[in-house]
């Protein structure tokens, strides 16, 4: 009997997957009629939202509120676009008068072209094209054989209704679409708590919390977005439309409306939206002058709106990374036409959300979310370990732009040594590989900007010995940055000292106080013996330990270097700072004896 073959039970989860993938998408698509219309009702149930509940707020009940807000809202749709329709019907039937001007603005791009070389291109590919075409006739010639007739197919144009229809079809379609969408969002609008609490009951109240979080902040996120794009899109039309009024450009609001509602595709629908106006200006003005004032125009308004309105009032995004955001607006425009195109970044924002807040969809939020992927101080070990120094300083360099230089390296530069120490110890990387990311570390201490520069006067120098590595050496070099503003020097001596050979270093050093560095994991032992020896051999000197990247027991750790001799222990390279200055500030003489 033939052996049959099993399917592993690891692949079964991510064929489910697949194909549970496959099946929304699927359904989306074939049922566009009815999910489209509903994903808009809903877009525009967030928009009116707020102006609904500030009525309520006024003493209005919700279903007058609701019945205003509508009819306010349908008398702006409805009267912006009569005056939007009247224009582009007068456009349409003005251009065929500007057609010597067109001919003229033709004739210049085809002179530019020659005088670039591009004409020589086409005229190249041209001469190829008919190489080619002449030689199939050829080979055609010699073939001998009758061809066969050609069939037509003639349309039956006998019956008037069927013409009508395939007229009239696609505008019912729109216009029923348009009506089931201006039924939805009233009733949406009225019952939206009916509805919340319907979608937790179908979720089910074992994910009570993750849900409420889930939709508070998908609400939130969409509702700010909206309201801000609204904000900012019909400031940046309705300057361009005076921008444009003001140049002399024909029809100036119709192209400013588009300007705007064009704005809300990220990236470029702000020159799609450019594009039209230009073209007008190609076509009605001799010459280039007003054409170069418009594309400067959009220039100059892009700028204000993006660098100077939305930086100021709207300091927080959509929570999507750009990358993403342009895939999915491809994605719902291929799905849903014009109308996926105005819903792809709030349905994203939505998908978003609920990936972040459910462990099985985790993976769309790290492909879509806006928080960077890794952290900081992964992101330099990972280019340390490919051996790309460069990029990691940059990286580097681009936190300290808006991150204190102390706070830099306790949250980047140490966790990247700890880091480095974790993945040697647990057998990831070798020996080679950690002195790799130890080396590039050093360097970057060495290349980046220095920090705050030693007042003139007096040093008072410091004895710095690492416990066990050269990661713990650069720790402490660190530590010697942050100490030099306050006129202390620490002067840190090779790892590969034995305890002996750092007491008799400590001795002829003459230092009052002494930095043990000791980077987690591993190390404490270290740490340890050589409190001891310094302590039962130099018991007037000052130890303080920097016990860097311990996460867990920590007072367990401070309690045991404490009983080893240690004066003091600092769990981060600030706190170890500090207890070196207050104990370079007490002189030693007058400094409690230690308790054993």
């Amino acid at each position: 009997m033939q052996a049959q073959k099993v399917m592993a039970p690891g692949m079964v989860v991510p064929l489910l997957r697949l194909a549970g993938f496959v099946l929304v998408v699927a359904c989306l698509y074939w049922a566009h009629a009815v999910f489209m219309p509903l994903a808009l009702a809903i877009l525009l149930t967030f928009l009116l939202s707020p102006p609904v509940s500030i009525l309520q707020r006024r003493g209005m009940p919700r279903a007058p509120a609701v019945i205003v807000v509508m009819l306010l809202a349908l008398a702006v749709v409805g009267g912006v676009g009569y005056v939007l329709l009247t224009q582009a019907v007068s456009l349409g039937e003005e251009l065929p008068k500007y057609e010597s001007n067109i001919k003229t603005k033709i004739a210049d791009i085809r002179l530019l072209g020659r005088l670039t070389g591009i004409e020589r291109v086409q005229e190249a590919v041209t001469k190829a094209a008919g190489e080619v075409e002449r030689e199939a006739g050829r080979l055609a010639t010699e073939t001998r054989g009758r061809k066969p007739n050609p069939v037509v197919i003639v349309s039956d144009r006998t019956d008037p209704l069927g013409n009508l229809l395939t007229v009239v079809g696609p505008w019912l379609e729109s216009l029923s679409q348009a009506g089931l969408v201006i039924l939805l969002v009233p009733f949406m609008l009225l019952a939206r708590e009916e509805m919340r609490n319907r979608f937790i009951r179908l979720v089910g109240f074992g994910r009570l919390a993750v849900t409420t979080r889930a939709m508070d902040e998908a609400g939130e996120r969409v509702t700010r977005y909206l309201l801000a794009q609204l904000f900012f899109n019909t400031t940046f039309g309705a300057l361009a439309a005076v921008g444009l009024y003001l140049i002399g450009v024909p029809y100036a609001m119709l192209f400013g409306f588009f300007a705007g509602a064009l704005r809300f595709v990220p990236y470029v629908g702000i020159w799609i939206g450019a594009g039209v106006p230009v073209a007008v200006c190609m076509a009605v003005y001799p010459g280039w002058t007003k054409v170069l004032m418009v594309i400067g125009l959009f220039a100059v308004l892009e700028l204000f709106v993006s660098a100077v309105l939305e930086v100021l009032l709207y300091a927080r995004s959509a929570g999507v990374s750009e990358v993403a955001l342009l895939i999915a607006i491809a994605f719902w425009t291929w799905m849903w036409g014009p109308i996926g195109l105005v819903l792809a970044t709030p349905l994203t924002v939505c998908i978003v959300v609920v990936a972040k807040n459910i462990p099985e969809l985790e993976f769309l939020w790290i492909l879509m979310g806006g928080d960077p992927a890794v952290s900081t101080d992964i992101a330099i070990y990972q280019r340390l370990l490919a051996d790309d120094r460069d990029e990691a300083t940059d990286i580097v360099e681009r936190v300290l732009e808006h991150t204190e230089r102390e706070r830099s390296y306790d949250d980047v530069l140490l966790p990247t040594l700890a880091l480095a120490n974790r993945d040697h110890a647990r057998g990831r990387i070798d020996a080679a590989e950690q002195r790799a990311v130890v080396e590039g570390v050093g360097e970057i201490l060495e290349q980046v900007e220095p920090g705050a520069e030693a007042p003139p006067g007096p040093r008072t120098h410091v004895f710095g010995a690492p416990a066990r590595s050269a990661a713990d050496a650069v720790a402490l070099r660190m530590l010697g940055e942050l100490l030099a503003p306050a006129r202390v020097g620490l002067d840190v001596v090779s790892p590969d000292l034995l305890s002996a050979e750092v007491v008799r270093g400590v001795r002829e050093h003459g230092a009052d106080v002494v930095v043990v560095g000791a980077l987690a994991p591993g190390g404490l032992a270290q740490a340890r013996f050589l409190c001891k020896r310094l302590r039962a051999s130099l018991p007037g000197t000052r130890i303080v330990v920097g016990r860097w990247g311990v996460t867990d027991d920590v007072e367990a750790m401070r309690h045991a270097l404490l009983a080893a001799g240690a004066d003091g222990v600092g769990a981060s390279l600030l706190e170890t700072r500090n207890l070196v200055l207050q104990f370079v500030l007490v002189r030693p003489e007058a400094a409690p004896e230690h308790a054993a």
